[in-house]
């Protein structure tokens, strides 16, 4: 959902398994862009084209998501490990940065943990799984988490968490609008959201289970958390709470921002991203 139309690199498709989406650009220091659940890696288009001039930009469409295969299997975080360490590897990338926006992150954060000698750090923009989740939430999911309920809730109910994703509209940040407009977009029957609700079924249900702050601290590299104060799909008080005084985490909470910093805000998402590659904590 919500795939720039303008978006500045070519795109091509892997011979692989999962026939991955991607695109890679530029040269220097790899850096990898994981995007959320539901969306693309052109949602990193307004960073991307700004770093593609120092370093090596890469982003792919995880299985299940955008223009890559979307299979008939159940979908969990370390399917989209997998698939992200083995295209890693088809790419002959030995060393790299990870760039992971909501459930990106948490997709981030367990390809470090299995593999922390493959990269040099990670970037969590807005991630999953860095808290806890309420036990009435988990305890109410596998009445909610169904794709039939899934669909129709987002059938009806896409404008408003659209909206709910920002806090400025369309009329006030371009960034927004072009977002709002193409995540709107759809062909007849809605087949991208079906497939959505399809694959969120498992995928939401499994990140709920999810809380890799307490292994940061065994982790060894350097993290870069960044989240937008006015995020209402992140529980931001639990997770500043769990990252408090975890060894080699920089947090920062970037204000008038929601859930996609990357493009509500991306001047600044990119001032923080560049002085972490430059000088990690």
């Amino acid at each position: 959902m919500g795939r720039s139309l303008a978006f500045p690199f070519p795109q091509w498709r892997a011979r692989d398994r999962y026939r991955t989406v991607f695109f890679d650009e530029g040269q220097g220091q790899p850096l990898v862009f994981v995007h959320g659940l539901g969306a693309n890696a052109t949602h990193f288009e307004l960073i991307a084209r700004e770093l593609v001039a120092s370093h090596r930009v890469i982003g792919l469409d995880l299985v299940g998501c955008g223009w890559s295969a979307k299979p008939q299997v159940p979908y969990t975080i370390e399917l989209l490990r997998d698939h992200l360490l083995e295209f890693l590897e088809a790419r002959g990338i030995r060393r790299a940065t990870l760039c992971g926006h909501s459930l990106g992150g948490a997709v981030c954060l367990a390809a470090a943990l299995a593999r922390p000698a493959r990269f040099d750090g990670v970037v969590l923009l807005c991630g999953a799984g860095l808290a806890p989740v309420p036990l009435w939430a988990r305890l109410a999911a596998p009445v909610f988490l169904r794709r039939g309920l899934l669909y129709r809730t987002l059938l009806h109910g896409v404008d408003f968490i659209v909206k709910n994703v920002f806090v400025e509209g369309p009329e006030e940040n371009p960034g927004v609008r072009w977002f709002r407009d193409s995540a709107l977009r759809d062909e007849p029957g809605n087949p991208n959201l079906r497939e959505f609700a399809r694959v969120s079924e498992s995928l939401c249900w499994d990140v709920m289970k999810r809380h890799y702050a307490r292994e940061l601290g065994a982790l060894g590299l350097p993290v870069l958390a960044l989240f937008g104060d006015h995020d209402k799909l992140t529980a931001l008080p639990s997770v500043l709470r769990s990252l408090g005084g975890t060894r080699r985490v920089r947090t920062v909470v970037i204000p008038r921002c929601g859930h996609m910093p990357m493009i509500e805000r991306p001047r600044e998402t990119l001032f923080h991203l560049e002085r972490f590659l430059e000088n990690p904590p």
